[in-house]
């Protein structure tokens, strides 16, 4: 290598090292001033998370200011499920003539009353329906419609505000069949009084530690009242499309014997076209009072549910 190319290659090195400094020294400030400004738009957004919470206030101020008392919400919907088939000499079934049917349906209303010191939500939810299964070969066959589930629930929640959120409450919740004579028979009535938590809108959980849970059964089996714990909550929630989805939690904690304790979930889904819509209602408990009045030794695992037409009143 000749002393020129050395030369030149040297001082291209000194050039990039003087360049390259010049860069780091550029990248540094431009660090240091991004910084200066993270932390003034840091102070900013403290200051504007400030003013709008005392905005909020302000409009939540005005906003209860300005409601009209009392104020009332009512609604009526329901889902009808309904199939029919019907097989006339058809050869690859066993039972080759055969008709059969499937009708239900479920109603779900709600009236509610909000007052400025109180409020009272009230619902009531029906689920009926009956099966039907007829072989057209066996003439003394015993024809007609059977009960396939029956449902009958009313809650009744009144409360007394402490605050937005929290309300002393007291309860009144009736549970029983309508059809083939069980109406009372088993039955159950919950009264009691605790705290309820409004956590958001459409939102209700109440917590009754001091609740009597009263059974009534024209059965032999021996069925015992007791004081226990009552929990319940509700939820109701609208999604875009049209979708809706209410639901519901039933619980009882006696203190005088597991033995006692019930639960209860139902939940409601759906999807409306208008005043038509698809519909599911979905229920699950357990209740072991109800297995000994039918004279079972076991606690089964309840659940229906009912996938049909649905009409929005």
């Amino acid at each position: 290598m000749t002393a020129k190319k050395i030369t030149l290659f040297l001082f291209s090195c000194c050039l990039f090292q003087g360049i390259f400094a010049q860069d780091m020294d550029a990248l540094k400030k431009r660090k240091e001033s991004l910084k200066l400004d993270v932390e003034e738009w840091t102070l900013d957004i403290k200051e504007a998370q400030k003013e709008l919470a005392k905005v909020k206030e302000e409009l939540k101020f005005l906003e209860d200011s300005l409601k009209v008392y009392p104020i009332w919400s009512k609604g009526v919907f329901g889902t009808v499920g309904f199939n029919f088939t019907r097989f006339q000499d058809w050869l690859s079934k066993k039972e080759s003539s055969t008709a059969a049917s499937n009708l239900g349906f479920t109603v779900n209303s709600f009236f509610n009353l909000e007052q400025k010191k109180y409020f009272w939500k009230n619902t009531i939810n029906i689920n009926q329906s009956w099966l039907r299964f007829d072989n057209k070969d066996k003439e003394e066959e015993e024809n007609g419609y059977q009960v396939a589930s029956d449902a009958f629930n009313v809650n009744s929640l009144w409360g007394y505000k402490l605050n937005d959120k929290l309300a002393t409450s007291a309860l009144l919740q009736y549970r029983t069949a309508l059809l083939q004579k069980r109406l009372n028979n088993p039955a159950f009535l919950d009264a009691g009084f605790g705290i309820s938590w409004t956590p958001k809108k459409d939102m209700v959980i109440a917590f009754h530690p001091l609740n009597y849970n009263a059974v009534f059964s024209k059965s032999e089996a021996e069925l015992n009242s007791s004081f226990g714990l009552k929990i319940i909550g509700e939820y109701a929630r609208k999604f875009l499309s049209g979708i809706s989805w209410t639901t519901s939690v039933s619980s009882f904690f006696s203190y005088k014997s597991g033995e006692l304790n019930n639960w209860l979930w139902s939940n409601g889904l759906n999807k409306t076209f208008g005043k038509i819509g698809i519909g599911l209602d979905v229920a699950f408990k357990q209740n072991k009072q109800e297995a000994k009045a039918l004279e079972l030794s076991d606690n089964p695992f309840q659940f229906y549910y009912i996938l049909g037409l649905s009409y929005k009143f």
